[in-house]
């Protein structure tokens, strides 16, 4: 009889063990965040002028990194006259608080004024310079043609852009004789 009960109390706690939620458990080094927002917003602007607007639906503040990491951002680069120049959206990114540089990761897209769209896996928003950049290959889609290649420099309006190597694509446009 008494083994009968140790047998079903043995089951019993490994049940019990088996349904407790493993907890994470903080490694030597690892920083543990100073802020998690969700609805996360920023703005950035230069003498009053608009640069860009970045919402995501979470961001998680490391002040002592100097970085913010963001969960499906939207950033919305304007021209200098404050127009909307490009929308940009991921899966996630990270800021760079000091330098104020963007990266954007997963599925990034841009979406110019003219229609223009540029896909690729990874784009870094080069503050300083005011430029996007990336080594990933991209795609990119105009009303008037295609071209896709690996790496690209542009500005944030995709309106200069240049594709670093293997540069191939397709266009309906015409020169005049």
């Amino acid at each position: 009889m008494r083994l009968c009960y140790r047998i079903a109390f043995l089951l019993l706690l490994g049940i019990f063990v088996a349904g407790c939620k493993e907890e994470k458990v903080l490694v030597s080094g690892e920083t543990l965040p100073d802020q998690v927002v969700i609805g996360f917003t920023l703005y950035e602007s230069v003498s009053g002028n608009r640069l860009y607007k970045l919402t995501a639906r979470e961001a998680v503040v490391v002040e002592k990194e100097e970085l913010i990491t963001v969960r499906f951002p939207e950033v919305i680069f304007y021209d200098e006259v404050g127009n909307v120049s490009s929308i940009l959206i991921a899966q996630e990114g990270a800021i760079f608080t000091r330098t104020e540089n963007l990266v954007a990761r997963g599925g990034v897209e841009v979406l110019t004024a003219d229609s223009t769209i540029l896909n690729t896996d990874s784009l870094m928003w080069i503050n300083h310079r005011r430029e996007v950049f990336t080594e990933a290959p991209v795609a990119i889609r105009t009303p008037r043609g295609r071209v896709a290649g690996q790496g690209l420099v542009a500005d944030a309006s995709l309106s200069r852009i240049e594709i670093i190597s293997e540069v191939r694509g397709s266009s309906d446009y015409e020169f005049a004789p």
